[in-house]
């Protein structure tokens, strides 16, 4: 017993845990993601996965290949793969360049972010990671002739360019920044990948070049990736059949256990690497038998992406990553900035415009001080939430954003326009008795009918780049089809009720009120009401009614003195009534 316990301690740990390694597993399975389409479009990488413990350093190495396929010699666009459950902490390798230049580099670079934004070279990061960094050695990273026999439907056409990295991330389970450990002991290590092909690098590929967003809704995905079983005792770079299917990878959980079709292919392939490095094991070449293994990896089988319930120390990592993983929880201040952001806009296109449209088309006699009202908390809520939104954004880059730029312009223009007509309306309203239609209405209305649209487009692209669930994004979507399909009912039917004819052009729609000038004296008076925007005349200091009532008493005593005639009386009290009508609507126009 005691001998026992003296050679437990005279090993180190890294020593243990590859002498476990060694006894658990007993056949290698070749890991290998391929994606040309995502969920309405292109995805187009590949990439594969060895997972070899270096008993010099006492450490996991893993051998990585990846690839990018590029049409017509695109020069646009990167690809990237990371080790860890979302874009927080994740260490992520990326991959862009020009096949067509003299040089045809291909740039690779070694990332990190704290956060859903742009991410940035790990000697950029260290006041946001600060732990033990893997040493990553970049064996090749070029272009290549595409000489395989992929074809892509929907371009119509094989890739012209196959875009190539290999490189040896050593010691990656020293990697603490993710969210969740990465292991290289697990059937289910969590990791992300995104693209974007339609970036335009102006020829500027060096390494610390800004990238823009992943496409949106296709360009991003994530995955469970089976490193315990692909475990090799040699070193090598995996072969990638890229018509085929993934192989110990799943997008939906924990990969599948090995089918006997893959352990027959990755023994077969070990046989080859083996024979290629003369039998030693150990050795740590640089680059060794991508070519010679392809051949060997002919007859791999796709694998299903189903669930496992193996009982092993990572077998629960998939299930616990998952739900985080669709819906990311980084409950810092940033990410409270960007669901208060969401949320003012939600309200105001959701809410306060529809129904604010809804007031104004309605017959009640405040339906125009309702609709101003309404409209300018609506206005004031993406107001505060575009702020939000500039501040909480690193760059302006997405589509997104340029979308809510330019509604926010928008709307200041809607919100002079119908300042503006209003004012105009209400001068034409006393000069002629009568207010008549501007040009300004006719904008402010069509400007608003392709604003608010838009700005419900705007609202679900969000909730989607935010990563919502498709239920609350569904929601969204109901709501706003339900709110369009409604205001159009609202609208028509206004248009066909009696009163509304004669307001169908001025902007405010006067519904039941009678239009001034037709009806004479009273009508001023019902306008003045329904175009109100201060208080009510109850509502003015007591002084100004005094007044009135002062000045009234004395054209009165005046009038009893003098014996004025009826006519003169009729006429006095005909002028009376017009300097009381002007006295309202000068009280409506001092907004």
């Amino acid at each position: 017993m005691h001998r026992s316990r003296s050679l437990s301690s005279s090993l180190s740990l890294p020593a243990l845990l590859a002498l476990v390694l060694s006894t658990i597993v007993s056949a290698y399975r070749p890991v290998q993601f391929v994606k040309h389409t995502g969920e309405s479009g292109r995805a187009d990488q590949a990439f594969s996965l060895v997972n070899h413990y270096n008993e010099t350093s006492q450490q996991p190495d893993l051998y990585v290949r990846m690839q990018a396929f590029r049409y017509q010699s695109s020069a646009q666009g990167w690809a990237a793969l990371a080790l860890g459950p979302e874009m927080k902490g994740a260490l992520m390798f990326i991959i862009y360049g020009d096949p067509a230049a003299p040089d045809p580099h291909l740039t690779m670079t070694v990332r990190t972010a704290d956060g859903h934004h742009p991410p940035r070279p790990l000697d950029e990061m260290k006041d946001f990671y600060s732990g033990d960094v893997p040493d990553v050695d970049v064996v090749t990273a070029h272009f290549e002739p595409y000489t395989g026999d992929f074809f892509h439907e929907e371009l119509k056409q094989k890739p012209s360019h196959l875009g190539i990295a290999e490189f040896i991330v050593r010691g990656y389970n020293r990697w603490t920044a993710a969210v969740l450990p990465v292991s290289n002991a697990t059937t289910g290590q969590a990791m992300i990948w995104s693209s974007n092909f339609k970036q335009d690098f102006g020829g500027d590929f060096s390494p610390e070049r800004n990238i823009d967003m992943h496409q949106f809704g296709l360009g991003f995905g994530f995955l469970w990736t089976d490193l315990k079983n692909a475990l090799s005792p040699v070193p090598f770079f995996g072969p990638i059949k890229d018509t085929e299917d993934h192989k110990g990878v799943s997008e939906t959980g924990e990969p599948a256990a090995p089918t006997n079709d893959e352990l027959t292919v990755g023994e077969a392939i070990l046989l080859q690497e083996k024979e290629f490095n003369s039998g030693v094991f150990g050795s740590d070449p640089f680059a060794v038998g991508a070519g010679a293994a392809a051949g060997a990896a002919a007859g791999a089988g796709a694998v299903a992406d189903s669930d496992s319930t193996t009982n092993t120390p990572g077998a629960d990592d998939g299930n616990k990553v998952e739900e985080p993983v669709k819906t990311p929880k980084q409950w810092n201040v940033r990410s409270l900035m960007w669901h208060i952001h969401g949320i003012l806009m939600t309200v105001a296109f959701l809410v306060l415009y529809p129904l604010g449209i809804y007031f104004l088309r309605s017959s009640r006699t405040t339906s125009f001080n309702l609709h101003w009202t309404i409209n300018s908390l609506g206005s004031m809520s993406v107001s505060i939430g575009a702020i939000v939104g500039f501040v909480n954004s690193r760059s302006i880059s997405i589509a997104h954003q340029y979308l809510g730029i330019l509604l926010v312009c928008a709307l200041a223009v809607q919100t002079v326009l119908g300042w503006r007509h209003h004012i105009v309306y209400l001068s034409t309203m006393q000069s002629y008795g009568r207010g008549r239609p501007t040009w300004m209405a006719q904008v402010h209305v069509w400007l608003g009918r392709v604003v608010l649209p838009l700005g419900m487009l705007n609202v679900i692209s969000g909730l989607l780049l935010r990563h919502y669930g498709w239920l609350t994004v569904a929601l969204a979507i109901a709501v706003a089809a339900v709110q369009i399909v409604a205001l159009v009912l609202v609208v028509g039917r206004a248009r066909k009720r009696p009163g509304q004819a004669n307001g169908g052009t001025d902007g405010h729609k006067l519904g039941p009120v009678a239009v001034a000038g037709r009806d004479g004296p009273s009508a001023l008076d019902e306008a003045a009401e329904y175009f109100q925007l201060t208080a009510d005349d109850e509502e003015f200091s007591d002084d100004d009614d005094n007044a009135d009532e002062g000045e009234a008493g004395s054209a009165a005593a005046v009038r009893e003195r003098d014996g004025e005639s009826a006519a003169e009386r009729a006429r006095r009290e005909q002028e009376e009534q017009k300097r009381e009508q002007q006295k309202r609507l000068a009280r409506l126009d001092k907004v």
